[in-house]
């Protein structure tokens, strides 16, 4: 299934301008987002699979508590996500007063091996496009952009700060459509092996 994504890839690029290389994301840039077309990247590997998660946990609680305030404040702020390699807590926001929310340390008791771990966290915030309240009414939008035939998947990337919709097909007709119907909210991931799950 990787070779035949592969060819696909191959494909692409004679079609198109060079595809883009994110080594440090694993995303291949296969077309850029222009004024009225979406993004579309191929992953040819989850970087879940690759990195180290010793450690992690108390991230993981302190990214919930951020969330947390993203989901109380939803209009200032933006979903948060970890950096790796050094860990790190991104804690994204969309307007002034949302700089000031996302700011405070987050602490508590986290478990290692069994045992508490206290820690303490200082976020670090960044200026993001689009909000907890924008990217979350999409998603929960009854007739969203799942309902295109292409695609099969779709769900919130915080570190994108967009909605990612999975698909193993596209043409400049659905890169077109997203873009105008939702402009910098969608942003495409290609998987030529992907499939839409079957419904019993």
């Amino acid at each position: 299934m990787r070779l035949k994504a592969i060819l696909a890839l191959f494909a692409v690029y004679a079609v198109t301008a060079a595809p883009e290389f994110l080594p440090g994301e694993w995303r291949v840039i296969v077309q850029p987002a222009t004024s009225d077309a979406a993004e579309v990247y191929y992953q040819p590997v989850s970087p879940v699979l690759l990195r180290s998660h010793e450690g992690i946990e108390p991230f993981q609680d302190a990214q919930q508590a951020a969330l947390r305030r993203a989901e109380l404040h939803p209009h200032d702020l933006a979903p948060p996500y970890i950096l790796y390699e050094p860990y790190r807590l991104v804690a994204p926001y969309v307007t002034a007063r949302g700089r000031t929310l996302a700011s405070p340390p987050i602490s508590g008791v986290s478990r290692s091996d069994g045992k508490p771990v206290p820690y303490v966290i200082v976020p670090q915030v960044r200026p993001a496009e689009n909000s907890q309240a924008e990217l979350t009414a999409l998603m929960e939008a009854e007739r969203g952009p799942i309902d295109e035939p292409e695609v099969w998947g779709m769900g919130i990337r915080p570190e994108l700060n967009r909605i990612v919709l999975q698909t193993n097909a596209f043409d400049q007709g659905l890169r077109r459509r997203i873009a105008k119907q939702y402009g910098g909210l969608v942003t495409i991931e290609w998987d030529p092996s992907g499939q839409r799950p079957q419904l019993d």
